[in-house]
């Protein structure tokens, strides 16, 4: 007996499908654009401000000098926690090189009286660092020096985003001289 096939719903094409590994193709590659964009946010808050000028200081021995190695100006719209400050030091003999948070304040270049010119002065690790603050670098040493110090990094987090950047002037050159007691 022959088949009646025209009361037979008509088949409907199927459409076509994309194999499964170009869809997790696509999935991947997007996921991998949104994460490294993602990275490049959180480890980009921004260059801080830079000087290509050095600071030259005399000092004597025993008495601590400061110089202001980084300035946030006044204008400087962000406040940045500060984890810590990198110092690389070249110098003829032993010196220590401290760098300290100046908050409320800044000196001009050097000073061996920073209390007049800070509302506070601290190690930098663990706090804010805002406009009008410093960074002044504590320079002590027990015998005569000579040292160049190299422009600062500051690691720090502003937000969410973290880094370490460099800041402030290019250099400080020091000489530590002998006292003339005897």
């Amino acid at each position: 007996m022959a088949r009646d096939t025209a009361l037979e719903p008509p088949t409907l094409p199927h459409p076509t499908t994309r194999p499964r590994t170009l869809r997790w193709l696509v999935l991947v590659a997007v996921v991998l654009v949104l994460g490294a964009w993602l990275a490049w946010f959180l480890r980009s808050p921004g260059a801080l401000p830079t000087e290509d000028r050095s600071v030259t200081a005399s000092g004597v021995v025993g008495t601590p000098l400061y110089v202001r190695a980084f300035s946030a100006p006044s204008d400087f719209g962000r406040t940045l926690h500060v984890s810590g400050v990198k110092v690389h030091t070249e110098a003829s003999a032993d010196v220590t090189v401290t760098p300290l948070l100046c908050t409320g304040g800044s000196i001009n270049d050097v000073t061996t009286a920073p209390e007049q010119f800070c509302d506070d002065l601290a190690n930098p690790e663990g706090k804010d660092l805002a406009a009008g603050d410093s960074i002044l670098l504590e320079i002590q040493a027990d015998q005569p020096v000579e040292a160049h110090i190299d422009r600062l990094s500051i690691g720090f987090r502003q937000d969410i985003r973290s880094a370490t950047e460099p800041a402030g002037v290019a250099g400080v050159d020091v000489t530590l001289a002998a006292s003339g007691k005897s």
